[in-house]
């Protein structure tokens, strides 16, 4: 069996609320193995969120240990962190968070320069992700002239960028119409058999969560088994 993708042990996660605190997280863990695509629900603040930006390395657990790709996130220092993240984890989020300024193809060639690549080897690279996710003949568009749907496949293709070992979706498709969601869920399920591309997915969508390959509900601080 290959080694998990992200190994979560025991991470707690509270915040100062009154003279107390919340606790948010209690004791979580799961794994996730190459090419699996997990599903986390939940009510809304649960804390699901918060789990996802923990994995990403974005918030800190109080106690616990993320490891992505082998590699300890939280014993890094800020600097070697933020390139890891940049080349090793994905991220897509609910309202795409695309540069408005640029076009779709720099959005997605965005990460690749980040990470050093020259500009020509990055503006390959984005357009080959833009057609895989089926908006190459937006490239030259800004997100301002996108549908919905196009954003979000913009942003999966920026997510894609630099092959990361795990995406981390949060509500990718919570912005989105039943048409648009559905081609959403059909194109994160081809890219994890095609590609053997790993996910991580927040989402109060039933019928996302119905088609991953395990589903966790976090419920009072902690994962349960959910349903298929």
């Amino acid at each position: 069996m290959p080694k998990p993708v992200v190994e979560i042990k025991n991470v707690h996660k509270s915040y100062p609320a009154g003279t107390g605190k919340l606790d948010v997280l209690r004791g979580v863990s799961f794994e996730v193995r190459p090419g699996e695509i997990v599903a986390i629900t939940g009510a809304s603040g649960t804390g699901k969120s918060t789990l996802l930006h923990i994995a990403g390395g974005l918030d800190t657990p109080n106690e616990g240990e993320v490891r992505i790709a082998g590699e300890d996130v939280f014993r890094m220092p800020d600097a070697r962190l933020a390139a890891f993240r940049n080349r090793t984890i994905g991220f897509v989020f609910q309202f795409h968070h695309l540069l408005a300024e640029f076009t779709a193809l720099e959005n997605v060639a965005m990460p690749l320069l980040i990470a050093g690549c020259n500009r020509n080897t990055a503006a390959r690279r984005a357009r080959a992700l833009l057609q895989r996710v089926r908006v190459e003949h937006r490239a030259d568009a800004r997100p301002s002239e996108l549908s919905g749907g196009e954003q979000q496949r913009v942003a999966v293709a920026r997510a894609l960028a630099n092959d990361p070992a795990v995406v981390l979706a949060d509500e990718p498709s919570g912005n989105l119409d039943e048409e648009n969601a559905a081609a959403l869920h059909d194109l994160l399920w081809s890219l994890a058999r095609e590609n053997e591309q790993t996910f991580v997915l927040v989402t109060h969508d039933e019928s996302l969560a119905r088609h991953a390959d395990t589903v966790y509900r976090l419920h009072e601080g902690r994962l349960h088994p959910g349903r298929k």
